[in-house]
């Protein structure tokens, strides 16, 4: 077992636990004399032998290696490298169980945050597609076993790479798994130079995949609203995007629905490369959008030209340390969709100071959000609707779509 610090030094030690419900991150918790346990590929109510990894004081992780007494819920895994494999949690129970798991971590997590504020939560509704074959981008690291070029995912709390395994990777789409398949095969040919490099960054641009950190995708997609729409957006090199090729026109529509039709000015907080406003143009004929990266507020600007759509407001500006200026804080409807880190100071404390008559908060990391919205809502809002939406099938990620209203 390894402390924080270390590597997997030696052979790590075993124990019998039987873990007692779900937590956060793609774990299941148990309790013993010995301390508290996080757990991998181990089902509550279930008796397993887990290998320990890491430590850290009373708090170990670890993954279940050998299942003593099993769950009726238990599947076997489609996978051949889960749960050695770092990249998924929930591939030992069916897709349904992880939406029904998601949902109650969810749910625990903004009632934990939310008690002393007596905020009520809504019913929680679900958005979710086809778990197999969704990603449009993936950074798959490259190494070595022994002489062999590998490219794969990495071990649970370890360095090491797990290769993918022959059949490809279930989360990423087969001509992904495909041109990974073919980088190794032109390597150990010789047929092209030994790349330095240590991760393949690939994107699928509709049926071709690419290097993005290097080159600009172009996706299409089919909105349907009252008035269904075709947009087309452009993400610049090294540019962020929507994982999930598969929701993101339903993650579009939802926010469509959500936002007032009445607006006279859309303020959007973290606005990338202008997705959501193309997607939203009607709603408004002022919008007001922000974003650290300059090539993507650039890149925001084409991409509603290349819809022929009336420019929008789109300026750079670091929502970290720089204020947000005082004209624009008058918008009647806020949108915010940050980074996994939440809500900076200085934009929590603009929404403090204006109090929006409603808002939008996007969010993929369901601890950030809820420790944002316990600290904005207070006395002041009511939320009207939660959302979760599965952009990470069979990952211990989630992304949360939450509407805020004044009371």
């Amino acid at each position: 077992m390894k402390t924080e610090s270390e590597g997997h030094k030696s052979s790590p030690k075993k124990i019998s636990l039987e873990p007692r419900a779900w937590v956060n991150l793609g774990y299941s918790i148990a309790n013993s004399k010995e301390g508290t346990f996080f757990l991998k590929n181990a089902i509550p109510g279930e008796t397993v032998l887990a290998t320990l990894l890491k430590k850290s004081g009373s708090l170990t992780w670890g993954v279940g290696s050998e299942i003593l007494t099993k769950s009726s819920e238990r599947i076997i895994s489609d996978c051949s490298v889960f749960p050695k494999c770092g990249g998924c949690s929930y591939r030992h129970i069916s897709y349904e169980k992880e939406l029904e798991v998601k949902k109650f971590l969810l749910k625990e997590t903004l009632e934990r945050s939310f008690s002393k504020n007596h905020i009520q939560i809504p019913e929680i509704e679900i958005l979710s597609g086809d778990p197999t074959g969704y990603r449009n981008t993936a950074q798959i690291p490259l190494g070595f076993s022994g002489s062999k070029r590998v490219a794969g995912f990495y071990e649970e709390f370890s360095h090491s790479i797990v290769p993918l395994p022959e059949d490809g990777c279930k989360n990423l789409p087969k001509e992904m798994n495909l041109a990974v398949s073919e980088f190794l095969k032109k390597e150990k040919s010789g047929s092209t130079r030994s790349s330095k490099a240590k991760t393949l960054s690939f994107r699928l641009d509709e049926k071709n995949i690419v290097s993005y950190r290097n080159e600009s995708v172009v996706f299409r997609e089919t909105i349907r609203t009252s008035n269904p729409k075709d947009i087309i957006w452009e993400i610049p090199p090294n540019g962020f995007s929507q994982i999930n090729r598969f929701l993101i026109p339903r993650w579009l529509e939802k926010i469509y629905e959500l936002v007032p039709e009445d607006s006279d000015s859309i303020l959007e907080l973290y606005c990338g490369s202008g997705l959501i406003s193309v997607a939203l143009h009607d709603k408004t004929k002022n919008w007001i959008g922000y974003e650290l990266s300059k090539d993507s507020v650039k890149q925001a600007k084409k991409n509603l030209a290349k819809n022929g759509l009336s420019p929008r407001d789109f300026r750079a500006l670091d929502l970290e340390a720089e204020p947000i200026p005082e004209e624009d804080l008058n918008s009647s409807f806020w949108i915010a969709n940050p980074p996994r880190a939440g809500l900076s100071k200085k934009v929590v404390q603009a929404f403090r100071n204006q109090e929006p008559k409603a808002f939008l908060y996007s969010s993929c990391n369901h601890t950030t959000l809820a420790r944002d919205l316990a600290d904005l809502c207070r006395d002041s809002y009511l939320i009207t609707k939660i959302i979760l939406v599965d952009f990470f099938p069979r990952t211990k990620h989630f992304e949360v779509i939450v509407k805020i209203e004044k009371r």
